[in-house]
């Protein structure tokens, strides 16, 4: 199921309008009926409510909006002066554009406290100290637990109980509309006290994205000169062989999109081919595989067992076409590098994207959303569970080393001190004096895709894999709830104007309007007539003042253009929408998503899905963030070291040394499953595991 939202234009007359008769949007009546309270808590969405915004009033209101770097805060905070298409300069330490606006919009002064160099977290300390007094909004990254536990103790204004007096009415229709956003931000006390980041949610997030002309290079040229000078060592065993080889019920039919089946002839294992070659360079390797596709599928060309709408590839085999990618460097390159890698994260701190290739060995699950954090999944039982502890993963971490000892993962991956950009460096340096070349990455596939960093990156289907006890294609990686969004300080609002005005700020972004503010910058920079994204619906249309100073100031990054100048796509509460994301797409990135929207692959929600399989909640994605109880707050942090750094160092370390057996003498690797678990345990995992499972009931009204 995708989301589809046709936004409209803001018109600033009819704004100014509504600010002069008191009203944004009119909503009264919803979808989903009454929702149920906590003990004492407030009815969250009523079905009707009047709306008794009322804008008349001049307010001023204070924005504490932190994100650790200055450039994202609501203050511009460039060097240099932007002149806006009707000559308005905007110099340093004026409101963005964007904010600028929203003060017209809703009759108000909106005043910046933030430090603009303050972390989220340090302004969440600091705020609590004063019960968050110095400002009417709280905002930041990554804070939503913090936002959701102060407001359970009274630090900020629970926003159903202002829903029920007849404020926030279009915040209160998208959580009717969207009832699984709702219960994903409700506390435990059954109120809601934070407005979300939301991501465009029901559509694919991070996808493969690679170098075309390597595949078919390799893999459709006859008489091809492949590298013999690069002898590879092997460490990979194989996943589907033994007892599961992919063949007849074990995977030997798959259905790549509806009225196409791909069958896989026999039971060969291609890494079990290539292990047994004498030699293994770039040509024997490669005519090895070769030949093992054409006596195993039905395809005109050997490259569409990866490219276009009937790929049908598994995990062995996208590792067979990495050994020929590795040993064939010159090839490849014409001569212009000796060394290639396979796979890469975009940077180092990104790394835990390897993890994901989880789901094709077996459906190991990893992170059930589009976040790191999500180290959870939900059973058959409805009960949380922790993924980074399980045998499945550890098995994967085993796989991943031996991939890594074969040289198939860039190994600056891993070390969180190097900060550099490698999918600018591996995809964007093919014509520098000094290149570096990169095959494969699992990212944002409208950036992976751009024409300004490599023109020959496309997107391609996952692995075929058997998931949920099914064979099929899936991404455990859709689009998510963020911990990102803001508060109404209760303190910070002295006055019941300020109140008021606060409710009218946060539901504003989830109008019509304030979401094509909040999207796409002031109406000034969009065209008069929308734009048709590919799959056929209207959104606002950036005009050319716009691409061409995002071009000019900031390299054509239109997100970066639209947070760090004008003030847009700022994490605080509202829907991002994918029309955005569409326009500063390539053909090809627009090839992708129809390559996507046109498969049988499907992906991980907030409602579950229809995924076919074992466990009926496998592709139900778990909230953002839980709300925790000062005593389970407590329990965590006295009885568990589970959310520090070093569990992750320690699952990488295996990736890096486990294979090849050269871990330091600091370093201690786990021989087996029972020595990865028993690490776990001794940091508390039973207890960890047992008090997110309670906060998690409670949150699904099952406690």
């Amino acid at each position: 199921m995708k989301m589809k939202q046709v936004l409209s234009l803001i018109l600033i007359c009819g704004l100014l309008a509504a600010s002069l008769t008191g009203c944004v949007t009119n909503v009264t009546g919803g979808l989903d009926g009454q929702t149920p309270t906590g003990d004492g808590g407030s009815a969250v969405t009523p079905d009707v409510v009047e709306d008794k915004t009322d804008l008349t009033e001049h307010v001023g209101i204070r924005v504490n909006y932190a994100a650790g770097n200055k450039s994202r805060t609501i203050t511009y905070n460039q060097e240099s002066p932007l002149t806006l298409p009707d000559g308005t300069v905007v110099i340093a330490g004026m409101l963005k554009p964007t904010w600028s606006y929203l003060e017209t919009a809703l009759n108000c002064d909106i005043t910046d406290v933030t430090l603009q160099d303050q972390k989220a977290s340090e302004m969440i300390d600091t705020g609590s100290t004063t019960n968050f007094a110095d400002a009417n909004l709280f905002g930041g990254n990554s804070i939503a637990e913090d936002l959701m536990y102060y407001g359970t103790e009274g630090k900020f204004v629970d926003l159903g109980e202002m829903m029920a007096q007849g404020y926030l009415p279009n915040f209160q229709r998208y959580l009717n509309e969207n009832p699984d956003i709702r219960d994903a931000i409700t506390a435990y006390d059954g109120n809601i006290y934070y407005a979300p980041y939301i991501a465009e949610l029901d559509t694919f997030a991070r996808v493969f994205n690679i170098r075309e002309s390597w595949v078919t290079k390799l893999l459709d040229a006859d008489g091809a000169a492949y590298d013999t000078g690069v002898d590879l060592t092997t460490y990979y065993g194989g996943f589907y062989v033994g007892d599961n080889v992919r063949a007849g019920d074990n995977g030997g039919t798959v259905t790549p999109k509806e009225g196409v089946e791909i069958t896989k002839r026999t039971d060969q294992s291609i890494i079990e081919l290539q292990n047994a070659l004498a030699v293994k360079n770039g040509q024997t390797l490669t005519e090895t595989f070769v030949q093992y596709i054409r006596d195993n599928y039905d395809y005109d060309r050997p490259s569409q067992l990866f490219l276009g709408e009937k790929a049908a590839y598994d995990i062995d085999e996208l590792i067979a076409l990495m050994r020929c990618i590795k040993a064939n460097p010159g090839y490849l390159t014409d001569g212009r590098a000796s060394v290639v890698w396979p796979m890469f994260t975009r940077q180092s701190s990104y790394r835990e994207d390897l993890l994901r290739l989880s789901t094709y060995f077996g459906g190991v699950k990893c992170h059930s959303a589009d976040s790191y954090g999500s180290r959870w999944y939900i059973d058959e039982n409805g009960d949380v569970q922790y993924t980074y502890s399980t045998e499945g993963m550890y098995n994967v971490l085993r796989y991943l080393s031996q991939m890594e000892a074969e040289g198939l993962i860039y190994s600056d991956c891993y070390d969180l001190t190097n900060k550099t950009n490698f999918r600018s460096t591996l995809w964007g340096t093919d014509e520098g004096e000094s290149p570096s070349f990169g095959f494969i990455t699992f990212d944002w596939h409208a950036s992976s895709t751009a024409d300004s960093l490599n023109p020959d990156t496309v997107v391609i289907l996952p692995p075929v894999a058997k998931v949920n006890g099914v064979w099929q294609y899936y991404i455990d990686n859709g689009r998510a709830i963020k911990p990102d969004g803001w508060a109404i300080s209760v303190a910070g609002n002295r006055t019941e104007a300020e109140l008021h005005r606060s409710c009218a700020v946060v539901d504003y972004f989830f109008s019509e309007e304030g979401s094509t503010l909040q999207n796409y910058g002031i109406p000034m920079m969009l065209e008069a007539e929308p734009y048709v994204g590919p799959d056929g619906i209207s959104y606002p249309k950036f005009n050319t003042w716009t691409t061409e100073t995002c071009q000019a100031v900031a390299k054509g990054d239109l997100s970066t253009f639209l947070r760090d100048w004008i003030g847009s796509l700022i994490p605080v509460g509202f829907q991002k929408n994918i029309g955005f994301e569409y326009q500063y797409t390539s053909q090809r990135g627009f090839a992708g998503w129809e390559l996507l929207q046109n498969s049988t692959c499907t992906f991980a929600t907030y409602s579950g899905g229809e995924l076919a399989g074992e466990n009926p909640n496998y592709q139900r994605m778990v909230p953002p963030v839980f709300s925790l109880t000062l005593r389970q707050k407590d329990a965590v942090a006295e009885n568990t070291t589970m959310e520090q750094d070093d569990v992750v160092e320690g699952m990488f370390n295996i990736v890096r040394y486990a294979a090849r057996g050269n871990a330091p003498d600091s370093v201690t690797i786990p021989a087996d499953y029972s020595q990865y678990l028993a690490g776990f345990q001794a940091r508390g995992l039973d207890s960890y595991v047992a008090t997110y499972q309670q906060a998690y009931r409670v949150m699904t009204g099952r406690s």
